[in-house]
């Protein structure tokens, strides 16, 4: 099956979004089998919408819509399909009362304006968004198929895999295709690539590298008549993969870089301490937000470089100074706390080369009185260093963590 995604919104044409939508659904339709044979951005203008739409319907018996389907006179992609089709929009009871519920439940009035959510056409099936105002289109229209979906991607992942997936079923094909993500940390996308390029040239299953801003992300994706043999190729080659990465592969799609992290806490059983000077609190925002293993986050401090550094009687100028004031930052006494302590030290310097500037980075990890150590220097400007100290410090953190608990594939 082939399909075409159109991404409806002039804010997408002037550069104020990225199109997340199109890349994630790229993706998954990969996975599904369905061939994607374009992706198409379109303002917020009837008619260039519906000549789009024409085109796509020449190219794939699949268009996907995202965008274009709020409560505003710029929302024209309702419009837009119903003129394709030559079929005129009412409004459906059922899905207005549905517009109505979820305001209701918010303890607010449905504005008149938004009754055009409950829009339908005869060719139309409604789509539940159980997470949104806006149902979604499932339209038949001359043995061709368009679906109209928000343009909001936790509103549209979820329509698209609850709702619009299981009614392609029979037009997809017999061919079973079965795919996995490993997620890794530490090792640069060419290196990745490098590592696994014997496992890409077999061919089946297909594997490639994607260079993410938690890592670097492995693609793994079988295809078979039979699903038994699918998902046994994707699972050799996975672990033939974990065996090239080790530690630093640290889990699938789904895994946070920080619920890793405190995985490994959770195996040796002793909660983490963080202690940040100069790092702008980055690490500690990851391991805070996993709530579901906030137990194995003991807390932090977050500091300033230069008063930390003064605080514990140490030159910040002097060329050791992050890395003393990280071993110092690590000590145990007064945490009350018997676990882990991790010190993250950033020093930026004075400006280099435009808005390059200097960047000195100092880990020091404390695990039951052995300390593990590592620095960085770097030259960029002040947020990539800290940036870079945020990807640096949890790759030193659940690489040492892993082989210390011996748990370095927990996730899998």
């Amino acid at each position: 099956m082939k399909a075409v995604v159109m991404s409806i919104g002039s804010e997408l044409l002037g550069g104020f979004l990225t199109d997340t939508n199109a890349t994630f659904l790229a993706q998954d339709m990969a996975a599904a089998g369905i061939e994607l044979v374009g992706v198409m951005q379109v303002g917020d203008d009837q008619s260039r919408i519906v000549q789009t739409l024409e085109r796509a319907t020449l190219d794939a018996e699949l268009v996907v819509i995202t965008g274009g389907v709020g409560p505003t006179e710029d929302d024209l992609t309702r419009e837009s399909i119903a003129a394709f089709a030559g079929e005129d929009v009412v409004v459906d009871p059922d899905q207005l009362e549905e517009v109505r519920r979820f305001f209701a439940a918010r303890g607010i009035g449905m504005p008149s304006r938004n009754e055009k959510q409950a829009w339908m056409i005869p060719s139309a099936e409604a789509l539940p968004n159980p997470v949104g105002t806006a149902p979604g289109w499932f339209v038949r229209h001359n043995d061709r198929v368009i679906v109209s979906m928000p343009g909001v991607p936790r509103e549209m992942i979820r329509m698209w895999r609850d709702q619009v997936l299981p009614r392609l079923g029979d037009r997809i094909g017999s061919t079973a295709i079965v795919s996995t993500t490993i997620k890794t940390i530490g090792i640069g996308e060419s290196a990745a690539e490098d590592m696994v390029t014997e496992i890409i040239h077999r061919g089946n299953p297909v594997v490639a590298t994607y260079a993410k801003n938690d890592g670097v992300h492995i693609r793994i994706t079988a295809s078979d008549e039979d699903i038994t043999t699918a998902e046994r190729l994707v699972r050799e080659t996975e672990k033939e993969i974990l065996d090239i990465f080790g530690p630093h592969a640290y889990g699938t799609l789904d895994t946070s870089l920080g619920a890793a992290i405190l995985q490994h806490c959770r195996s040796i059983g002793a909660a983490i301490t963080v202690r940040e000077a100069g790092s702008a609190g980055r690490i500690t925002n990851l391991l805070a937000e996993e709530a579901d293993l906030a137990g194995w986050f003991a807390g932090s401090t977050v500091n300033q470089y230069v008063d930390s550094a003064r605080a514990m009687g140490i030159d910040p100028d002097a060329d050791e100074a992050p890395a003393t004031l990280a071993r110092l930052l690590s000590s145990p006494a007064g945490t009350g706390s018997p676990g882990p302590i991790i010190a993250i030290v950033t020093r930026v310097g004075e400006i280099s080369d435009g808005e390059r500037r200097s960047g000195d980075i100092a880990f020091c990890l404390n695990l039951n009185g052995t300390t593990s150590e590592r620095a960085h220097h770097v030259e960029a400007n002040p947020s990539e260093i800290r940036r870079r100290t945020s990807l640096w410090a949890s790759e030193f953190l659940h690489v040492t963590l892993a082989k210390h608990a011996g748990t370095e594939h927990a996730w899998f």
